[in-house]
């Protein structure tokens, strides 16, 4: 079990079970459950399948993957009652079977009293009624409007068991589509929809659990239409008003994924509506507040985006991207569109139109956009012009190469070059206000990574002494100089050693012990000092002798083995 859990895990799983925190086990022949009380109450489920532990809890940890403190105290639970003949619930399906209906009714209706989900799942199945044309339709609806009910904001830890209420009454939708109830699915998930844009205000959807459950009732909602065949000017303009007032791309590009079901009728009433619509927007120039290209202004041209590829239009497609050229990007967009389409002029005359708008805030994508159009002409001059505007405005490892690549071609490089390494060692000279962004903070990080690019270790080295760089780095610098300076390796790992243990969680002490066990050890030996091995984890264990933690495991995997 200390196999699947870490350590913490395991000490904090024990100490839920002494404390008592680990509901009845509710054990089947192939598993166990439980509810376990921490922060919340976590339901907690482990099974063997194939020879292998399957678990599951739907506590953070849990939802992404973790063998959690949870899944820690129900294992033990379950090893230490294994022993004494717990009854299961396969015994209690037993005793079950021998009561009268009625007694199980009252128990299971006593049951759901206390049981929010228990209790919907039973006005689900009164609502379903025995199949087509029995179903509650009213009662369907007020199932969804429970199963959303949040009462509040419902928290990350919460949200597994919200979710699984909701899916309990999509799973009920999905019935009535199977048994031909088409119709009525269409309305039920629609209504679903709407409810769901309110719902998902309140929820901390970290994971995006609710917007799977959105993507499910589309689907659901797409396979009812194919299925009913609705009125098609009806749902173009239900689907077009959702997409288009709605804040959480409900139905987006409908006119694509639903041409089928609109047919020629349906999808002129859509292009009639969005054309009204987009007829009373006005242009956007460089320059123009690009908060107005928010909202339901980009909801739209993502519908004209989705009408103008549906025709095949290149001019169509270019005149709503057209509409709003606030930043560098959209420009890129429509000569990246123009290139697609094998017109390289125009995608030239675009991205010089994007360059030009934009003068003071050049944009990375757009020159090398622009730059590769150069290369892919021959004009390597022209592309040496813009990689040399885009290293001054973003001195990194990337721009560099381009740089050494189109100054090679036209044979400049030698002095390119000595001119980019001094913008590299602009931030010592200037170490209080550094002229370049990208590199505050980092030191030398960038010039060390040119000069690991060109092969120089020794100058990468001096570089990062000089200005300091990444933690990434001064490690890749001691793998580099570990052959011919295991000194200097070995000053660089102990460095890490001690910012790994200053984390102070015990991960991090068993990181820090598994670098001294495999990296110092070694390190030591090949500077020829195996001996001071030892004289170097004492002096360590002493320096954070209150960290009882890291001691031990001190004690336990170095001390006990080193000479």
């Amino acid at each position: 079990m200390t196999g699947l859990s870490s350590v913490r895990s395991f000490e904090r799983g024990v100490e839920y079970v002494q404390e008592g925190r680990v509901g009845a086990l509710r054990v089947t022949a192939d598993g166990v459950g439980a509810t376990v009380h921490g922060s919340e109450a976590y339901a907690v489920d482990l099974r063997a399948e194939a020879g292998r532990l399957m678990f599951a809890c739907s506590c953070p940890v849990g939802m992404d993957g973790g063998f959690c403190k949870h899944c820690v105290a129900v294992a033990l639970c379950w090893l230490e009652d294994g022993q004494t003949g717990v009854v299961t619930l396969d015994d209690a399906r037993t005793y079950l079977a021998g009561l009268p209906v009625s007694a199980l009714v009252d128990l299971l209706v006593e049951h759901a009293r206390g049981d929010d989900r228990l209790a919907n799942r039973l006005l689900l199945l009164v609502s379903q009624g025995t199949g087509l044309g029995a179903f509650d339709a009213a009662g369907l609806r007020a199932s969804i409007e429970r199963a959303f009910a949040h009462g509040g904001f419902v928290h990350y830890r919460d949200v597994w068991g919200y979710v699984a209420g909701i899916d309990d009454v999509i799973d009920a939708i999905d019935e009535l589509l199977t048994a031909g109830a088409a119709a009525a699915v269409i309305e039920l998930a629609e209504y679903a929809l709407e409810v769901f844009e309110t719902a998902i205000e309140h929820v901390d959807d970290s994971d995006g659990r609710m917007r799977d459950l959105a993507e499910r009732l589309e689907t659901m909602h797409l396979a009812a239409c194919h299925a009913a065949s609705p009125d098609p000017v009806a749902l173009a303009e239900r689907l077009f008003e959702c997409e288009l007032e709605g804040d959480w791309d409900i139905f987006d590009r409908a006119v694509t994924r639903y041409a089928d079901v609109l047919g020629d009728t349906g999808l002129a009433r859509y292009r009639e509506l969005a054309h009204a619509r987009w007829a009373d927007l006005p242009m956007l120039a460089p320059g123009d507040s690009t908060e107005r290209s928010f909202g339901s202004r980009f909801r739209l041209t993502r519908i004209m985006e989705s009408i103008a590829e549906q025709s095949g239009s290149l001019d169509e497609q270019i005149a709503v991207r057209g509409r709003d050229l606030t930043s560098p990007y959209r420009f890129l967009q429509i000569a990246e569109l123009c290139r697609a389409q094998g017109e390289h002029d125009a995608a030239l005359e675009w991205a010089h139109r994007g360059v030009a708008a934009f003068p003071d805030t050049p944009d990375r994508r757009l020159q090398s956009f622009l730059r590769d159009e150069y290369r892919r002409r021959g004009l390597t001059a022209d592309a040496l012009e813009i990689s040399v505007a885009a290293f001054i405005a973003h001195p990194t490892l990337e721009s560099y190469r381009e740089l050494a690549h189109d100054a090679q071609a036209i044979g400049e490089w030698p002095d390119r070059r000595e001119s980019a390494l001094e913008l590299l060692h602009a931030p010592a000279a200037q170490r209080r206000a550094p002229t370049h962004s990208a590199l505050r903070g980092r030191g030398f990080s960038e010039l060390v990574r040119v000069l690991l690019w060109e092969g120089d270790v020794d100058a990468a080295w001096q570089a990062a002494n000089e200005g300091g760089c990444t933690d990434d780095l001064w490690l890749t610098l001691a793998e580099h100089r570990r052959g011919e300076h295991p000194e200097d390796s070995l000053a660089v790992y102990q460095r890490e050693i001690e910012q790994t243990i200053a984390r102070k969680d015990n991960r991090a002490y068993a990181d820090a012990v598994e670098l001294i066990d495999t990296i110092l050890r070694a390190l030591f030996d090949e500077c020829g000092r195996p001996d001071d091995l030892r004289a170097y984890v004492n002096d360590l264990r002493a320096r954070h002798k209150p960290k009882r933690n890291l001691t031990r495991i001190i004690d336990q995997q170095l001390l006990a083995q080193a000479p």
